[in-house]
């Protein structure tokens, strides 16, 4: 089956794709594309963390070889394979991914071609945005990032598969999460893989030493503390919150982490647990009510995530 989709925007591709498949969409915020007996069995499902951000997650097994003529006019994407292949033709050149690898590229109005074979699970993973989102992340501190970009402007690379990048792509494609803090999980993900891309060219310059932080920086970082603790039941997004602290989310992500141990999403979820927690004790709420109470949709997210922090304490 040949596919022709124009994407003249990040959201462009999985629009084009609606013309072939059938919409279904279950989980608010997220659109899912349900293939035909026809073509297979599986869905495409696409998470538009805002606008110009977006994630596209596969799973389908084809009953015919699919031939897919992609034009895009400005796209940055990260793509990940867990199992199945996939062939990419761009500018002549052939290049293939298969189980556990994938590829970063920065195209504009460039046509690529994917084929993907029949009888075949695939299991995939995307995260599509603009050249210029990938900066906003690095807002003050673009000059590393900025000649990175430049250099990938029309290339396809591979990434540099690692333990790191295996677990995170995984954490996207298995959370457990939905609505606001799926997308505050997905999006520290994100942030996370983007790091790893490009870790070479940002850990190795000097305005990003051990000790990069400033006084104001700080001071900040403990801003954004506060501001989550006050806001467990609907946390900001990582781009709200940096805004809200007045800092560029880059140094928000890698400062807080720096400072406090941990990532701002794993923060808000240890919060979370520790207010339910005095909450079933000193309010006698029980696990719904406290769960309920601190922004979990699901009692039972709340009841696994609180034994498994609990069973890390005892460990240790």
């Amino acid at each position: 089956m040949e596919q022709k989709i124009r994407s003249q925007h990040i959201h462009g591709y999985f629009d084009g794709l609606s013309a072939y498949l059938n919409k279904n969409d279950t989980q608010p915020g997220e659109e899912r594309l349900v293939l035909s007996p026809f073509l297979g069995t599986g869905v495409i499902s696409r998470l538009k963390i805002r606008q110009g951000i977006e994630v596209i997650v596969s799973d389908m097994t084809l009953e015919e070889d699919w031939d897919q003529v992609i034009h895009e006019d400005r796209v940055f994407e990260i793509n990940y394979c867990f199992s199945g292949r996939t062939d990419c033709l761009f500018k002549g050149n052939r290049f293939s991914t298969g189980i556990h690898s994938g590829n970063v590229y920065s195209v504009e109005d460039s046509e690529i071609r994917l084929f993907r074979r029949s009888k075949e699970r695939y299991r995939g993973l995307e995260i599509r945005m603009t050249p210029e989102q990938v900066l906003r992340y690095f807002k003050g501190d673009e000059a590393c990032v900025k000649g990175w970009l430049k250099d990938q402007a029309g290339r396809i690379s591979p990434l540099m598969n690692s333990l790191p990048l295996q677990r995170a792509m995984h954490e996207m494609l298995c959370s457990p999460y939905h609505g606001s803090l799926k997308k505050l999980h997905m999006e520290s993900k994100i942030m996370e893989i983007i790091l790893l891309v490009l870790e070479k060219y940002t850990m190795g310059k000097d305005q990003f030493p051990g000790s990069w932080m400033k006084k104001q920086d700080i001071e900040k970082l403990y801003a954004a503390r506060q501001i989550i603790a006050g806001r467990l039941e609907n946390p900001l997004s990582l781009k709200e919150l940096a805004r809200a602290a007045e800092l560029n989310e880059f140094k928000l992500k890698k400062g807080f982490k720096e400072l406090f141990g941990m990532t701002v999403f794993a923060y808000v979820r240890d919060q979370r647990l520790e207010k339910g927690a005095y909450l079933m004790q000193a309010e006698q709420m029980n696990v719904g009510e406290a769960a309920a109470a601190v922004g979990y949709s699901n009692p039972s997210n709340f009841s696994a995530a609180f034994h498994k922090k609990n069973v890390y304490r005892r460990t240790f």
